[in-house]
């Protein structure tokens, strides 16, 4: 029922066949965003023709926006379990259908309907648009690939504006979602024939729908109060309420995810500061971008040309940045250096922009910069949170981030119009923008703050409750510690830890037919693309000869092509579509196969291995300085 079709051989095995998964995502992404930033135009148009007032009309947008941010999660762990790439089309299939039946809603009631539905497939497609690009390429292309997503989007958002107000003036209203149905079809055919198949990775042990409702319950009531103080018209009373039931369905959530076996939420993998920083940061960084959206077209003494054109600056300047981030700052640099610099750049622009004139020609310049910013800062954010979860579960992930997306994008709107009011009633006209912008200011010094997260490596050991509630597995005794010299234990730990980690790789994936030296040399060969057989083998430790019956294997199955070397004499080795898909699906587990391992060994034996995890850091670094020098020149890709 939930089968995925294989790409074409042909593409599967095209050098580029990542990249041309990632442009397949980003169709999405662009529609995404084309269609959030298009609607609040046709609001003149519906209330001109249903009759209605402002206050009803403002649904159109806010049920949309409850629908996504309270299923996108929940979408991501379907997917996770399900298969992406199947979750992921028939996304596709709901949005452009609904999109379609919006088009011809009879009547307001039924556009918001309508809209509902449509958000439902968002929210399918936000949700793994994020993983299907980190599993379509190499761990070392993500930052580059969640760039040129991250592009696209801005793309739609900065074209939105200008392709609605053409529509509504010229052919109306529905048009503005029956754009949507061309792109959802080219993007429908590209998905089935450009991404790559995900296979199943977990099992649904029962769907957690207590804990969908405690995650719908918390996003609906924090969105309402915010559309509330963005000037939604609802009783104050209303507003309240709606906070109050968003922060006790927020501790439901806190208490109820441990006590379920599989819950939407596990609140261990929101541990790591890579994480919980990183959504933290998304959800500032995202505020900023869309609080001035929604500023600008407010402030006066500019007309509608010139505001939009001054708006145009931000969106293109995010999708330089994003598109471009490896050529404009060192490659060499890691995420956490990008994410300073991004962030430290969107808060010098708003600084710039709140001491400004704020006339359009420094406003865009200051826009543009911020622009910059956050193109640098949020990809890098966003890599790294992926990072740092397991990647069999990056559909969640990937929810997780765009949750913090929607929150971002209505409390930009909430932050700008509250300092707007506030502001207004003491302060002159002139005053009140710069107050709005001191607003997102402070946001954007909190995505900085972010970025100063610990940097510990992901594995900490077990903690305290997982340690205690290991049990000893028989065929393992306990290390007598002290009894030998230090060296041979710890030989001795290593060799526990591997045959633990394929007891696991056959636990997690027993169809798989590729072994794990298969896996590790396709991995290798991934991460260094054009690698000889004889750095191959020095850099996995095996015998040349070994080397070369699992290179003939790889070869036989087209995983593996090799080429005549420059100097004719050297085969050089590059991965194929089914190889780079292989080596995605055992990427996709690694994280959780590994944990098992630790899992697997006693706690004796894990205290062992952490405290020697500093010396083997040092000791792989000296290995790899001296087996050979040429390695790191004569290969590409090889540092």
């Amino acid at each position: 029922m939930f089968a995925e079709s294989a790409r074409p051989r042909l593409v599967r095995e095209h050098p580029n066949a990542g990249w041309l998964a990632v442009g397949a995502v980003c169709l999405g992404a662009f529609m995404g965003q084309l269609d959030a930033s298009i609607v609040t135009l046709t609001f003149p148009s519906l209330q001109r023709e249903f009759g209605a007032p402002l206050a009803a009309v403002q649904w159109v947008s806010l049920a949309y926006l409850l629908t996504l941010v309270g299923l996108v999660v929940a979408a991501g762990r379907v997917a996770d379990a399900i298969g992406r790439k199947f979750v992921y089309l028939q996304g596709f299939v709901v949005f452009t259908v609904a999109s379609v039946a919006c088009a011809l809603a009879p009547g307001l009631g039924w556009l918001i309907g309508f809209r509902v539905v449509q958000a439902v497939g968002a929210a399918m497609l936000q949700a793994n648009s994020v993983a299907l690009v980190v599993t379509s390429v190499p761990p070392r292309r993500m930052r580059a690939a969640l760039g040129v997503q991250a592009g696209a989007q801005a793309l739609g958002l900065a074209l939105g504006p200008a392709i609605g107000g053409v529509l509504v003036a010229s052919i109306g209203w529905r048009w503005v979602y029956g754009v949507n149905v061309p792109v959802g079809c080219i993007a429908l055919i590209a998905g089935r024939y450009l991404l790559p198949r995900t296979r199943q990775r977990s099992v649904l042990n029962g769907f957690d729908w207590r804990g969908l409702l405690l995650l719908v319950g918390a996003t609906t009531g924090a969105l309402v109060a915010i559309s509330a103080v963005s000037g939604l018209p609802v009783p104050a009373w209303f507003a309240i309420a709606s906070a109050i039931l968003s922060m006790l369905c927020v501790a439901g959530v806190l208490w109820w995810s441990p006590r379920v076996r599989d819950p939407l939420i596990d609140l261990s993998s929101l541990r790591p500061p890579a994480v919980s920083a990183g959504l933290v940061g998304a959800f500032a960084a995202y505020l900023v971008l869309f609080g001035p959206l929604a500023l600008f077209p407010q402030m006066h003494g500019a007309t509608l040309a010139a505001t939009g054109l001054v708006l145009t600056a931000l969106p293109v300047g995010f999708a330089v940045a994003a598109i471009g981030g490896a050529r404009l700052l060192p490659e060499h640099w890691d995420g956490r250096r990008r994410e300073r610099v991004g962030s430290a750049v969107a808060a010098i622009a708003l600084a710039a922009l709140a001491l400004s004139p704020m006339t359009p020609s420094w406003s865009f310049g200051c826009l543009g910069a911020l622009g910059l910013g956050l193109g640098i800062f949020i990809p890098s954010n966003n890599a790294g949170i992926m990072s740092a979860l397991p990647r069999g579960k990056s559909g969640t992930s990937g929810g997780l981030v765009n949750m913090s997306r929607g929150l971002g994008t209505a409390g930009g709107v909430a932050v700008v119009t509250l300092a707007l009011h506030y502001a207004g009633r003491a302060e002159s006209v002139s005053t009140a923008p710069r107050i709005a912008v001191i607003g997102l200011l402070a946001f954007a010094v909190l995505a900085a703050a972010t970025t100063m997260r610990s940097s510990r490596a992901v594995f900490e050991g077990p903690s305290e409750q997982e340690e205690s509630s290991m049990t000893v597995s028989a065929a393992e005794p306990v290390p007598a510690l002290g009894a030998r010299p230090d060296e041979t234990a710890l030989a001795e730990v290593i060799a526990c830890l591997r045959r633990a980690m394929r007891r696991a790789a056959r636990a997690a994936d027993p169809a798989n037919a590729l072994s794990v030296a298969q896996l590790e040399l396709l991995s290798c060969v991934s991460e260094h693309p054009g690698i000889r057989p004889g750095q191959l083998a020095r850099l996995l430790r095996l015998a040349p000869n070994s080397v070369t019956t699992l290179v003939n294997g790889l070869a036989a199955q087209h995983m593996i092509t090799r080429a005549p070397g420059d100097d004719r004499r050297a085969v050089t080795l590059t991965l194929t579509g089914s190889g780079q898909e292989a080596v995605g699906s055992w990427q996709a587990t690694n994280t959780d196969i590994l944990r098992a391992a630790l899992a697997d060994l006693h706690p004796g034996w894990q205290h062992l291995l952490s405290a020697a995890m500093p010396a083997l850091d040092e000791l792989t670094r000296a290995i790899d300085t001296r087996t050979d020098p040429a390695l790191q020149t004569s290969a590409p890709g090889l540092s």
